[in-house]
């Protein structure tokens, strides 16, 4: 069934007869063999991909100038590779391409930011130790859980009220205890 609809010979008489489906059986059938196209005559995959999408945007708007001297796919295929001949030189003219004023920026943590974060984290732990069993559940619910305190006064069979008070000591609790910490990293060389 499939190779009846994908019969070239039959795509090329839906083309040329202005067949408002036409375009849709042509993408599904040549997409695989124009992103191959695509793949030999661009530079990168993502420029491939947009390549065939602007190709298939051309034979959709253009289908009535296909003469049918050619084939269907050959058509197709020209209209893929004009597509990556306009991104190369539309990216050859890019002035960001060029510009020697870029910064260059690194994901990788640098020692003295991860000897921090280390240090932020160790005391945070032991902070947190420190606090009472029901203590430090209140807290994980309300920061880490993110329960607003109706929610955790809920879980934990207590009023929110309570739970707001709770968590406004704790949250002062530990900012005091980690204040040294914060400062430092804060007000750094």
């Amino acid at each position: 069934m499939a190779d009846a609809i994908c019969n070239p010979e039959r795509l090329t008489r839906l083309a040329l007869g202005g067949d408002p489906e036409a375009m849709d059986q042509i993408t599904r059938c040549y997409a695989e063999r124009l992103l191959a196209a695509g793949r030999r005559h661009c530079r990168t995959t993502d420029d491939a991909d947009d390549a065939v999408q602007d190709a298939l945007l051309v034979a959709t708007v253009e289908l009535d100038t296909f003469r049918g001297d050619g084939s269907l796919e050959g058509w197709l295929v020209r209209l893929v590779a004009t597509a990556c001949a306009r991104r190369r030189r539309g990216r050859k003219n890019d002035p960001a391409l060029h510009d020697s004023e870029i910064a260059v920026t690194s994901d990788i943590e640098s020692p003295e930011d991860a000897a921090d974060r280390h240090a932020v984290g160790a005391l945070l732990e032991s902070a947190l130790l420190e606090l009472s069993v029901d203590d430090r559940h209140l807290l994980l619910l309300a920061e880490v859980e993110g329960m607003t305190a109706p929610e955790v006064a809920e879980r934990l069979g207590i009023t929110a009220g309570a739970v707001r008070t709770r968590l406004s000591r704790l949250r002062a609790r530990l900012r005091q205890t980690l204040a040294p910490v914060v400062e430092e990293s804060t007000t750094g060389p």
